[in-house]
């Protein structure tokens, strides 16, 4: 009689989440990231005491197309899709471990913050009702009834006056990458992104919880950022400093990554508010631009700058207040219900520049500097507009 070797829990997990395609899969304990409270799954899972991370990557023809904005709908779609298989083979993997007799949580993918309330739709509504009347007072063809101007200025009063308030740094429910990282799928780079062996930056990430005593993986030991810094100089927001560092520590483990400047220099441009900061020879897919500046100021005071954005573009209506909008709905509502049709990134250049080689990253680099200006906003309409 032929014996054979028990596959381990761990492993049963594993091999379904390969089967269900996902890129990369690893485990770590808990315990060891509940240091942050970004990364502490009891937020999610009271008793929670192991976490599955898993990845998928980005098709490297998509992402060039797009870094050289010759293909823009493609990445959009691909990180949608990614995003929604991501979501699945979590499920899939909850469901398996619920089965076990363990009690599992799935995460969502991005878009679901810790200081965000979202327990209601009205916000987004009431944005919507703005906007479409902001547009109609604009329609020479249409004559607002008094009650719509009452409720206008009301909207304005209350809607604005909020927008001028937008948090410039939103905490996640859930750090993936700092789960990523303690699970083995790769480790945190010079722009705080994920570096993997096999796909450089180019991942999305997503993490199920759960109480099951799962034995953890080590953590990667050979680093794959080249520290290269090609991702500061493809940021348009200047997010990064270039020769300055600080050290964060993950599951004990100390990365040196590039210090930062005000998050309002990433909102400003990974938001689409504007297509353009520190570079006038390309932009970012975003056609919008600053009003009444070339840059952004470089001190404190591009906060209110970054805020006072938000509102001036709901007040101009068009193209621009729908970015605003569509904004509102991520950061409210999320990404996971909404068809993988109608992601609109614009940006992402310092995550996406980041290929699994030197070579690579410096073809995205050339393809990104070479790509000219957008000044068209055609290609953010969605099917729900």
């Amino acid at each position: 009689m032929i014996e054979t070797e028990e596959i381990t829990l761990e492993n049963q997990i594993k091999q379904l989440a390969k089967k269900e395609g996902a890129s990369l899969v690893g485990i770590c304990s808990a315990d060891s990231i509940k240091d942050k409270d970004f990364s502490d799954a009891n937020y999610l899972l009271p008793g929670a005491k192991s976490v599955v991370s898993i990845a998928m990557g980005f098709d490297n023809d998509i992402v060039k197309k797009y870094l050289a904005k010759e293909d823009y709908l493609s990445l959009c779609h691909e990180e949608g899709y990614i995003t929604k298989d991501l979501l699945k083979i979590g499920d899939r993997i909850k469901n398996f471990l619920e089965d076990k007799g363990y009690n599992a949580f799935r995460c969502n993918i991005n878009f679901n913050y810790r200081n965000i309330n979202t327990s209601s739709k009205t916000t987004v509504v009431a944005l919507k009702n703005l906007i479409q009347l902001i547009n109609n007072e604009k329609d020479e063809n249409v004559n607002l009834t008094p009650r719509e101007q009452k409720t206008l200025k009301v909207l304005k009063k209350n809607i604005l006056s909020a927008l001028r308030k937008t948090p410039m740094r939103l905490i996640p429910n859930f750090s993936h990458r700092c789960a990523a990282e303690a699970a083995g799928l790769g480790r945190i780079g010079w722009s705080g992104n994920l570096i993997t062996e096999d796909f450089g930056a180019r991942v999305l990430l997503g993490s199920i919880l759960t109480d099951a005593p799962l034995k953890p993986d080590s953590p990667m030991e050979k680093h794959p950022c080249l520290m290269c810094k090609i991702c500061e100089k493809s940021c348009q927001g200047g997010l990064f400093a270039r020769d300055e560092s600080e050290t964060i520590t993950i599951a004990g483990i100390e990365e040196k990554i590039a210090k930062r400047n005000n998050y309002a220099y990433c909102v400003a441009i990974c938001s689409s508010m504007s297509g353009q900061n520190k570079f006038k020879e390309w932009s970012t897919w975003s056609p919008f631009r600053f009003d009444d500046i070339e840059k952004l100021p470089l001190d404190e005071s591009v906060v209110n700058y970054v805020q006072n954005m938000f509102a001036k573009a709901v007040e101009k209506g068009g193209m621009e207040a729908e970015n605003v909008l569509r904004l509102v709905e991520n950061t409210y509502l999320g990404r996971n219900d909404k068809p993988a049709e109608d992601f609109r990134p614009s940006c992402g250049f310092c995550q996406l520049v980041c290929g699994p080689t030197i070579q690579d990253k410096k073809e995205n680099y050339k393809a990104i500097v070479n790509s000219g200006c957008i000044s068209d906003s055609n290609h953010f309409k969605t099917s729900e507009k």
